[in-house]
């Protein structure tokens, strides 16, 4: 009879071991499994130097094992644009072909930055002043687009004439004092002593008026001379693009006469 015991007990616990090494056996499998399901990846095509903007261009997807993503790991071309779909990562540290991209080795423009990270290959960030009138009431923002008008006054036979034209269009602009595309602005904290219109922008009330609004924007280096030529000679007033708006139109100078016909 004890004997039987004996046979009963170690049979149980054979069949509790069994089920036990299943289960962990199954674990296992199982986290293997998983660890080696094929994940994309964003890779780099070739070499990538420091402080270059990435975009799609630079970089490929590819399918590795999960166990084989580095933390941080981008995987989707949608994670290297703002919701503005504006590319705003730089890269913090040269990164080698087929190197993995990961959010430690990128950064996005700020003050600590600077602005030259979203400049557009082959162009130049200028800057211009604006008053309500010329700035669309200072209701412009970065990544917004714009065309840029000028009135000068041209010698014609000897007789002065002044001329508004469509000088640009379709112009990005980069940033609106000192609020860069692909940034928000955090105000600072308010000073004792300060007005609640200087906490919010940061400085005194007497910095505040000193301060003039600008708006800077990406033009090519021609354009550019053109554009300061301008801010020198005549005036400059900015018309604010609607979202998606890309057509070029064709538009007359503007004289004084023209405005009675």
């Amino acid at each position: 009879m004890k004997d039987r015991k004996v046979i009963l007990i170690a049979a149980v616990c054979g069949v509790i071991a069994v089920l036990l090494i299943q289960t962990f056996l199954s674990n296992v499998e199982k986290k293997y499994k998983v660890g080696a399901e094929p994940v994309n990846v964003l890779v780099a095509k070739g070499y990538i130097p420091e402080g270059t903007l990435l975009t799609e261009y630079m970089v490929e997807i590819r399918r590795v094992p999960r166990n084989f993503l580095s933390p941080g790991a981008l995987t989707d071309l949608s994670q290297l644009v703002n919701e503005q779909g504006m590319y705003v990562n730089a890269t913090l540290v040269p990164i080698l072909e087929g190197e993995q991209i990961t959010s430690t080795k990128l950064t996005q423009p700020g003050k600590e930055t600077g602005l030259s990270i979203i400049i557009p290959e082959g162009h130049r960030a200028v800057s211009v002043e604006i008053t309500d009138v010329s700035g669309v009431a200072k209701l412009i923002k970065p990544g917004d687009h714009v065309d840029v008008i000028g009135t000068n006054e041209f010698i014609i036979k000897y007789k002065p004439v002044i001329k508004t034209f469509l000088l640009f269009q379709n112009v990005l602009v980069l940033a609106v004092d000192q609020q860069i595309m692909g940034t928000t602005i955090v105000p600072e904290k308010q000073s004792e002593g300060e007005g609640e219109e200087a906490g919010m922008l940061g400085g005194t009330e007497e910095e505040i008026e000193e301060r003039i609004p600008t708006v800077t924007l990406a033009l090519s280096p021609q354009d550019a001379l053109k554009l300061v030529h301008l801010a020198n000679s005549g005036k400059v007033q900015l018309a604010l693009r609607p979202i998606g708006e890309k057509t070029i139109v064709p538009l007359k100078t503007i004289e004084s006469e023209d405005l009675v016909h």
